[in-house]
C-alpha cells in the first residue's frame, strides 16, 4: 500500500506509454537517467512472467539497458527537449528479442576503446551478449534489434 501511496509524489510530467499482450511488451517512453531502473524493472518482471530462464534474462536486461543507456548518452534531443525512445520486447519459441527505436538517424559505431577507457565498450558488450543482431535506419530514426536464444534442452533418450 506504501508503494501506492508514495508514487503520487513522483514526476507526472513523465512521457510514457506501455501495452503488454501474449508474450509481447509494446513501450513508448521519454529517456531519463533515473527512469533506467524503472525500464529494466519492467522488462525483468515481463521476463519473469514469461518464464524466461534466469541467463537469457541477465543477458537480455544487460543488452536491453545498454541500448537505452545508448539512446540517453548518443541521441539528440527532439524539438521538445525530450529524448524518446521506444522498446518492443517479445517472446518467441527459441528465445526473447527486443527492438529499441530512437529518433537519431545515424547508425551506432562500432570501435575499439582505448583499454583504460571508462566508455566505448558498449557495443562489443552487446556483440558478446546476443545471438543476433543488426541496425536499420528508418525515416524516424532507427531500430537496433537483438535476439537471445533459450538454452536448448536436452532430448530424453
Amino acid at each position: 500500500m506504501d508503494l501506492l501511496i508514495g508514487t503520487r509524489d513522483r514526476d507526472a510530467s513523465v512521457r510514457a506509454t506501455s501495452r503488454s499482450v501474449g508474450g509481447q511488451l509494446d513501450m513508448n517512453f521519454e529517456v531519463r537517467a533515473e527512469d533506467l531502473g524503472t525500464v529494466r524493472g519492467i522488462v525483468a518482471a515481463h521476463l519473469c512472467w514469461w518464464r524466461v530462464d534466469d541467463s537469457t534474462a541477465h543477458r537480455m536486461l544487460t543488452v536491453v539497458n545498454e541500448l537505452i543507456t545508448n539512446v540517453l548518452q548518443h541521441t539528440v534531443a527532439d524539438t521538445d527537449g525530450y529524448r524518446m525512445a521506444s522498446l518492443l520486447l517479445q517472446k518467441v519459441p527459441d528465445g526473447v528479442t527486443a527492438v529499441v527505436r530512437d529518433q537519431d538517424p545515424c547508425p551506432p559505431v562500432y570501435a575499439s576503446p582505448d583499454p583504460l577507457a571508462e566508455e566505448g565498450r558498449g557495443l562489443l558488450l552487446l556483440r558478446a551478449l546476443a545471438d543476433d543482431t543488426s541496425v536499420s535506419v528508418t525515416p524516424r530514426g532507427k531500430d537496433v534489434w537483438v535476439f537471445i536464444g533459450t538454452p536448448e534442452t536436452p532430448e530424453h533418450f
